[in-house]
């Protein structure tokens, strides 16, 4: 077939060479694009099988009853095995042993610094300056593994509330609108991690403000990854 035969998808006028060359370019970048992205799953897919491996063999070995229950129930509802690991490494030696260099803690054993903290203010004495580091550390790695697998977990990140809305007339058919909020079950197991690493060190806090922050870091790992996506598809237009 001819340049000349070759017709354009919006007119019946023939593709010009220039045409037909700037459509091949694209056509050439796509299919690279797509071999790239087949390929990162493809690894990523690999990644997700072996810590999914490490995680059951641990739940398998591991003596911590309650914290296996916890892990349990996040898997079945299918959350990324790269971030439930993130959550779970912080003071827990015998999961990070198991990791080898998959993922770690950040720190590169340097010395304490508030300049490096994020989602700590160094104003607050509350904590002591090393746990704050180690903390600030764990929530930043969190959202890197997140960042890693942002669609499924956006898709299991959340739990779905229905919420009936206020009916005109007695009699009228009940409507309800979906209202997402982090899930409970992810966030009982950050609380549970978080209060075993803090009482590891002799730091007392309420189980309920322990939960509260949880869920308030879960929710900004949510948001941020969200918007991560959605700055991703931006670019890719």
């Amino acid at each position: 077939m001819s340049l000349e035969s070759f017709s354009g998808f919006d007119s019946g006028e023939p593709m010009s060479e220039a045409s037909f060359e700037k459509l091949r370019g694209r056509m050439k970048a796509a299919a690279a694009q797509i071999k790239a992205i087949k390929k990162e799953e493809k690894k990523q897919k690999k990644k997700e099988d072996e810590l999914f491996r490490i995680l059951l063999q641990f739940i398998k070995t591991s003596h911590k009853t309650d914290l296996i229950l916890l892990i349990s129930r996040v898997l079945e509802q299918n959350v990324p095995a790269n971030f439930i690991m993130a959550i779970i490494l912080l003071g827990n030696e015998e999961i990070q042993q198991a990791m080898g260099n998959f993922l770690m803690l950040n720190d590169g054993g340097a010395q304490p610094d508030e300049k490096a903290l994020v989602f700590f203010n160094p104003e607050d004495k509350s904590l002591p300056l090393k746990l704050k580091v180690e903390m600030d550390n764990w929530i930043k790695n969190m959202l890197s593994q997140a960042e890693e697998n942002p669609q499924k977990l956006m898709k299991t990140g959340y739990d779905i509330h229905k919420i009936e809305l206020e009916r005109e007339f007695e009699f009228d058919e009940p409507e309800y609108k979906e209202e997402k909020v982090a899930k409970e079950a992810i966030v009982k197991l950050i609380t549970f991690v978080l209060r075993s690493f803090l009482e590891s060190h002799n730091q007392d806090e309420p189980y309920k403000k322990l939960k509260e922050f949880s869920l308030f870091i879960l929710t900004g790992i949510l948001y941020k990854t969200a918007e991560g996506l959605k700055n991703r598809k931006l670019l890719a237009d």
